[in-house]
């Protein structure tokens, strides 16, 4: 798989989060980090490597924090997803030249057709040092999204 194909699993936030919204009905919006559910999740986001897509530099993630994570369902069927993490990449240990760790705040936005098992849109910003190197890449964005649905049809599968 090339560099520029890598999956990007901030996109896994929101697809571990749809997990927890199929389970209730949820009326508006809760925070699913109260949901009994959140420790599997929590478990799964840990897991995520954002900086391992870069082809150099700081390139293995040495944090992933979520530190908020919003389910609504906003009509029939249709929800949104709202998660902020705090993510640090490192230089690896076997890198010819070594660099300071990049921080950054990611925001991952889904909107998703339960019904459907469909993801609607996606948007994920990613600021400080680590945003302006992911953000040379070309199809973050796209990436994202294919994975995260790609994951959502996945979870479909199993209700």
């Amino acid at each position: 798989m090339n560099s520029g194909e890598k999956p990007c699993r901030v996109a896994g936030i929101a697809v571990g989060l749809l997990a927890m919204s199929l389970v209730p009905a949820w009326a508006g919006c809760k925070s699913a980090m109260s949901s009994p559910e959140w420790p599997a999740v929590a478990r799964a986001i840990s897991t995520a490597q954002l900086c391992e897509q870069l082809p150099v530099g700081p390139n293995r993630t040495s944090r992933f924090k979520v530190i908020s994570a919003d389910v609504c369902l906003t009509g029939d069927s249709l929800a949104s997803i709202k998660a902020t993490a705090l993510l640090t990449c490192e230089t690896g240990d076997n890198a010819l030249f070594q660099m300071a760790p990049v921080e950054g705040k990611v925001v991952a936005t889904v909107s998703l057709d339960l019904g459907a098992c469909k993801i609607t849109d996606t948007h994920i910003e990613i600021d400080g040092e680590i945003g302006s190197l992911l953000s040379e890449l070309p199809d973050t964005q796209d990436v994202g999204r294919n994975w995260a649905q790609s994951q959502l049809s996945r979870l479909c599968q199993l209700r």
